[in-house]
C-alpha cells in the first residue's frame, strides 16, 4: 500500500513536469475558446446589458471620459456599415486574443510548478469574468492588457527612449478607455523603474517630470464635468444610428456624478465590517506577492523599493471607497500585481521552482500540494458587489454551462 502510494506521488510528479510546457498552451488555448463562447452568448443579450451602455459612449456631444472605445465602435460600425453589435464583439474577442496571447508570451518563460499554476490561474484571473457574467467584457480588460503588453516589451527592448513613449502610450491610452485606470498609474511607472534599474540606466530628471505633467494632466481631465448638453447629445446620436437608449441608461447616469454625489455614496452606501473582513481575505494575495518581493530583494533597487511597491498596490484603494462592485476592483488588482511582480522576477525563471524549496513547503506532500491549488483555482471567486457572497464552485459552473452555450449560441453569428 505504502509502496502504491509513493508511486503515484513520483508519477504524478513527473506527469506534471512532462506536461506542463504544453499544459499550460492547452489551459490558454482552452480559455480562449470559452470567452468565445461566452461571448457570444453575451451578445444575445444586446443591447440591454449594462455593458452595452458602457461600450458606446463616446465623444459626438464632446469630450466625455471613458469614450475612446465606443468612439472607435461608431465609427467603424457606420465606416463599414455594420451593425454595431458585432464590433463591439470583434473588439473585445480581439483584446481578449490579445490578452491571453501575451499571457501566454510572458509568462511561459518561468519554470512550472503548482505555485506557478496557482498564480495563473488563480479564479481572478481567467476565470473571474466567465463566472460573474456581468463582469465579462467590462473596460478593465483593455488596461489589463494594455499594461500586459508594456510589461512584455519592456522585457525585450533596450532603448529607454522607447520604453519611456511606450510606457506613457499604454497608460494614456487606458485612461481614455476607463478612467478608473490612473489609480493604477503607479504600476506603469514602477514597471519602467525597474527598467531602469535592470539595464543600469540613471534616473532622468526630465522623464520624471513628463510622467509627472501626464498624471496631472489625465488627473484635469478626469474633473471636467459631463455636462447635460453633452450626455443628451451623445444619447441622441446613438439613438439616431444605433439602437434606443435614455440619459438614465445604464452606464449613461454614472457619467453626470459629480464629488457631492460620491460624498453621499460614502455616507449612505457604507460597506459592513463583515463586507470589509470578506474583501481583506480576497486581497490575500497582496500578502504574497509583497513577501515574494521582500524575500528575492534586487540588489540595485534598495530598500525603499519595497515602500514604493506597498504604495503600488495599495494605490487602488481609493476605488473600493467610491464604488460598489469590489469584485472588478480585486479582478483588476490581482491581475495588475500578478504581473508586475513576474516582471519583477523576469530575469530569475526559476523564483518558483526557489520560493518551493524554503524550509515550511518542503514540509508538505506533493500529492497535498496538487489538491490545495486545484481547490484554490476552482472553489471560489468574487461576485460584482461587496454586499454579495462568494461563489463557491464556478470552475464546474462554467465547465458544466460550456457545453450548453456553445452550441446554442453559435448561430448568432450568422444572424443579419
Amino acid at each position: 500500500m505504502i509502496t502504491n502510494i509513493l508511486s503515484l506521488n513520483l508519477n504524478l510528479k513527473n506527469f506534471f513536469k512532462i506536461i506542463s510546457p504544453k499544459f499550460f498552451l492547452i489551459l490558454i488555448s482552452f480559455s480562449i475558446i470559452i470567452y468565445f463562447f461566452w461571448l457570444l452568448k453575451l451578445l444575445n443579450d444586446f443591447p440591454w446589458r449594462y455593458v452595452f451602455t458602457d461600450w458606446i459612449i463616446n465623444y459626438k456631444g464632446g469630450y466625455i471620459r471613458r469614450g475612446l472605445i465606443g468612439e472607435v465602435s461608431t465609427n467603424l460600425s457606420t465606416f463599414f456599415n455594420i451593425n454595431i453589435k458585432y464590433i463591439f464583439f470583434l473588439i473585445h474577442f480581439f483584446i481578449y486574443f490579445l490578452f491571453h496571447y501575451f499571457f501566454y508570451k510572458f509568462f511561459s518563460v518561468f519554470k512550472k510548478n503548482y505555485l506557478f499554476y496557482g498564480l495563473c490561474f488563480s479564479p481572478l484571473v481567467f476565470l473571474y469574468p466567465l463566472s460573474t457574467f456581468e463582469a465579462l467584457a467590462r473596460k478593465e480588460i483593455f488596461f489589463i492588457t494594455l499594461f500586459l503588453i508594456n510589461c512584455y516589451f519592456l522585457t525585450r527592448v533596450q532603448s529607454r527612449n522607447i520604453a519611456f513613449l511606450l510606457t506613457n502610450i499604454c497608460f494614456i491610452f487606458s485612461y481614455f478607455i476607463h478612467e478608473s485606470s490612473i489609480f493604477f498609474s503607479i504600476f506603469f511607472y514602477l514597471t519602467y523603474y525597474i527598467f531602469l534599474k535592470q539595464n543600469n540606466f540613471k534616473i532622468k530628471l526630465h522623464e520624471f517630470l513628463i510622467a509627472l505633467m501626464v498624471v496631472i494632466y489625465l488627473g484635469y481631465l478626469l474633473l471636467i464635468p459631463v455636462t447635460e448638453l453633452k450626455l443628451l447629445k451623445m444619447v441622441s446620436y446613438i439613438n439616431e444610428n444605433f439602437f434606443l437608449m435614455t440619459r438614465n441608461s445604464g452606464a449613461f447616469s454614472s457619467l453626470l456624478l459629480n464629488v457631492s454625489e460620491i460624498q453621499f455614496f460614502i455616507r449612505a452606501d457604507y460597506a459592513s465590517f463583515k463586507h470589509i473582513i470578506r474583501y481583506l481575505l480576497l486581497s490575500h494575495f497582496l500578502i504574497f506577492f509583497l513577501y515574494m518581493l521582500y524575500l528575492k530583494p534586487h540588489p540595485l533597487l534598495g530598500n525603499f523599493f519595497y515602500l514604493l511597491c506597498l504604495g503600488c498596490f495599495l494605490s487602488p484603494i481609493f476605488l473600493f471607497i467610491i464604488a460598489y462592485d469590489w469584485g472588478r476592483f480585486v479582478y483588476i488588482l490581482y491581475n495588475f500585481s500578478l504581473i508586475f511582480t513576474f516582471f519583477y522576477f523576469y530575469h530569475d525563471k526559476q523564483v518558483l521552482i526557489k520560493f518551493d524549496q524554503c524550509s515550511i513547503l518542503q514540509k508538505i506532500g506533493f500529492n497535498s500540494k496538487l489538491f490545495f491549488t486545484i481547490c484554490y483555482v476552482s472553489l471560489w471567486s468574487p461576485k460584482l458587489w461587496f454586499f454579495e457572497d462568494i461563489k463557491l464552485f464556478p470552475l464546474f459552473d462554467v465547465l458544466f454551462n460550456v457545453l450548453k452555450y456553445s452550441i446554442k449560441y453559435t448561430f448568432i453569428l450568422f444572424q443579419q
